[in-house]
């Protein structure tokens, strides 16, 4: 199980997001410095999400990105304001090595299929669920369609892994639906990899014996319930 850090980046600095709200607190104001003390821990790959491309529509906080690609040296998945094919090319020639494309983009299945034509295992469909409804990117509306459903499409579209990111857990550190999830893993024969709400060693392990690909952590790790490379050891373990 791959274990991945993450940061929400608003107007260049590390915020602090409490569910659904926007987010009230912010960590560091240098994303930058941030990331090479994940490098130093162990990571291997760093999960952005860009809070004011989300919720503008465009791409933002391109600078830093190029910054802590550049300095950093770790691999970078993103997501956050990615429209349409001209933002996919902007964020590859950056040298994001995956690219997370939210619901804006895969309602457009015709887009999705070049997308991936293109780039292959670089582009990463990332799912946001509202009691099990996806939702619009941003925290917005729940699109009229179940997240096993979309599943369904994406596979059928020869993808093989997601992201699922379950909003009513995002920030909340009460831990991710487990139940949910194993059986989305077991019915969709998708690797999935989970964002939202994981708190503790426990939530890992259990993730770990559910058979998910991988775990993005945040709140967690900044306010110290878990470990880096601790929690590294037990995915690898």
């Amino acid at each position: 199980m791959e274990i991945i850090p993450a940061i929400d980046l608003r107007a260049g600095a590390c915020a602090r997001i409490f569910s659904e709200v926007s987010p009230s607190e912010i960590y560091t104001d240098d994303p930058v410095e941030q990331a090479v003390i994940f490098k130093q821990l162990g990571a291997q790959r760093l999960h952005i999400t860009d809070l004011d491309g989300s919720f503008s529509g465009h791409l933002c906080n391109l600078r830093v990105l190029q910054e802590m690609l550049d300095i950093s040296g770790l691999e970078i998945e993103l997501s956050g304001g990615i429209r349409s094919m001209a933002n996919i090319d902007t964020l590859i020639d950056l040298g994001v090595s995956r690219v997370v494309v939210g619901i804006q983009v895969l309602r457009d299945k015709e887009l999705t299929r070049q997308a991936f034509a293109k780039y292959g295992d670089k582009i990463l469909p990332g799912i946001d669920a509202r009691d099990g409804m996806v939702a619009i990117e941003g925290f917005e509306t729940s699109l009229g369609k179940t997240a096993a459903m979309l599943l369904k499409e994406l596979k059928a579209l020869g993808i093989k892994r997601i992201l699922y990111t379950d909003l009513r857990r995002y920030g909340s550190m009460k831990g991710p639906n487990f139940q949910g999830i194993e059986e989305m893993a077991k019915t969709s024969g998708l690797e999935i990899v989970v964002a939202g709400g994981i708190p503790d060693y426990q939530a890992l392990r259990r993730l770990r014996e559910i058979g998910v690909a991988g775990a993005v952590i945040g709140k967690a790790l900044y306010a110290g319930n878990i470990e880096l490379p601790r929690a590294l050891t037990i995915a690898a373990s």
